[in-house]
């Protein structure tokens, strides 16, 4: 094993002189090219990159890839998968770079992270999805799970490696001079990385796993952040509260999104753009430094919540949860289906859906009988809006108005109907998180097991139980037999 690491070793420094004269000789012409009186300008990153293609054809740097691939067992003449990691190495350690700007290299240092790089190993994950529309008070703020980052040019040329990138992966480059006007939902975490074979794939999911159809749903972080009350300022303040039906709400959107992985042996990710993100960012939500607190608040419940129910019966309000952030991210029409999608995975049942739902969001987000009376009527309309775009009934750019001669009959669905199916909802999913929270808190203090709390059928069975009847029944309950329903009976 000696013998290999010294040959490794030896291979390794040889390829490291091998370029250290290469770029001292290019760094000299450079010198001399300064000096001359020629006019021509050549990129110096494309030529590194030229110069550095050239050297990896080398044959120092080909018997480096076969050492390694032989030293791992494996077949040198299929040690595609060994060059392109080598490769990466020393791209994304900066040696290249290093040596082209005549900085010293501590090579034992750089072979023994080449190396451990072969070995288990955890790599950094860095999520970033970029807020457009919004102005935060701070310019950082932490969610403990999560955080949101106004990052300074500076800073995101460190983080997503730019100079690097504009060097040997010019697709995974950043536009940072307008991308840290903006910013950032940030999420962390590590992947563990196995070892490396330097050639071929193993596939541990099944066939079945590939055929499956997952349900698509924006991430956890992105869910939760939809339980807030995004809207125009002087909405979200109750300074002009709008309730007409051309009146809608404003979502915040992602138009970027980018992973960054810190895994020297992997060429970075290519950063889809998405939409373009104009040259100075338009604000239409500020939030101060009250908004910030309410956002914290219930961000830190939901948090808490959704982490300590993990194996409850609850999975209902998982998925509400999901279709809520499908909404908020969707335009139109697409918006009235997945909120009403929300209220029916919390409150439909499978018959006479329509009148289960008027009923039990009245009777939870209505504190008085005219309120609750207004509540069934517009849940009614929005359910039959849903219907009718379902059937075919509604086109998808009729929005208040007719664009059909003579249609006088199509059902008109203004901007004001999707406010109202998004607040009804949001706040809907946000009762049955307070309520569920309180019951998760006393049947912990009573010790109950969470896969004995009352699942999502007995939470309706108490929705519509009248309330004068519930007294009665708690003290029905207390006294029911042991083995209700089977008990002692007159005749046995």
């Amino acid at each position: 094993m000696e013998l290999w690491k010294n040959r490794l070793y030896n291979s390794f420094k040889s390829y490291v002189e091998y370029v250290a004269s290469n770029l001292k000789e290019e760094s000299l012409m450079r010198k001399d090219s300064n000096k001359s009186l020629h006019i021509a300008h050549i990129d110096q990153s494309s030529r590194l990159r030229s110069i550095i293609e050239i050297m990896e054809t080398s044959k120092e740097f080909n018997n480096l890839v076969s050492n390694f691939v032989i030293a791992f067992r494996r077949d040198p003449k299929k040690s595609n998968k060994g060059r392109y990691l080598i490769q990466n190495f020393f791209r994304r350690s900066k040696l290249y770079l290093t040596m082209f700007e005549a900085k010293p290299v501590d090579v034992d240092d750089l072979f023994k992270k080449l190396c451990l790089a072969f070995d288990d190993r955890r790599v950094k994950v860095t999520s970033l999805h970029l807020i457009e529309e919004v102005d935060f008070h701070d310019k950082f703020i932490d969610f403990r799970t999560f955080k949101i980052q106004k990052y300074s040019k500076t800073q995101l040329d460190e983080l997503v490696d730019n100079k690097i990138n504009h060097i040997f992966y010019p697709y995974a480059e950043l536009d940072t001079a307008n991308l840290c006007h903006y910013w950032f939902i940030v999420e962390e975490s590590c992947e563990e990385k196995q070892k490396e074979h330097l050639f071929g794939i193993e596939i541990d999911e099944s066939w079945e796993d590939f055929s499956r159809a997952p349900r698509a749903f924006p991430d956890r972080v992105l869910q939760i952040l939809t339980l807030f009350d995004w809207d125009f300022d002087w909405e979200r303040k109750g300074i002009k509260k709008t309730d007409d039906k051309e009146s809608g709400w404003l979502p915040f959107s992602i138009p970027v999104s980018f992973r960054i992985i810190d895994d020297i042996f992997e060429s970075p990710h290519y950063h889809k753009r998405g939409e373009e993100i104009g040259e100075a960012p338009n604000f239409y939500i500020h939030l101060d430094k009250d908004d910030l607190e309410k956002l914290k608040n219930i961000v830190d419940k939901a948090q808490n919540f959704l982490e300590n129910v993990k194996e409850c019966k609850w999975r209902f309000v998982d998925i509400a949860l999901g279709y809520l952030s499908k909404a908020f991210f969707m335009e139109g029409l697409d918006q009235l289906l997945w909120h009403i999608t929300v209220l029916e995975a919390l409150l439909g049942e499978r018959e006479n859906i329509k009148d289960s739902l008027k009923k039990r969001v009245s009777y939870i987000l209505g504190k008085t009988n005219e309120k609750k009376d207004a509540i069934q009527k517009e849940i009614g309309e929005l359910y039959d809006f849903r219907c009718d775009l379902v059937h075919g009934n509604i086109k998808l750019y009729d929005f208040g108005y007719d664009l059909v001669p003579g249609n006088i009959s199509m059902p008109k669905v203004f901007q004001g109907h999707l406010r109202k199916a998004r607040i009804f909802a949001r706040k809907s999913l946000i009762w049955f998180l307070s309520f569920l929270s309180i019951i998760h808190m006393e049947m912990r203090k009573k010790g109950i097991p969470i896969n004995n709390y009352p699942g999502r059928k007995d939470l309706l069975i108490l929705l519509d139980s009248e309330k004068s009847s519930l007294g009665r029944m708690k003290l029905l309950l207390e006294d029911l037999p042991a083995d209700f329903p089977h008990i002692k009976i007159w005749d046995d």
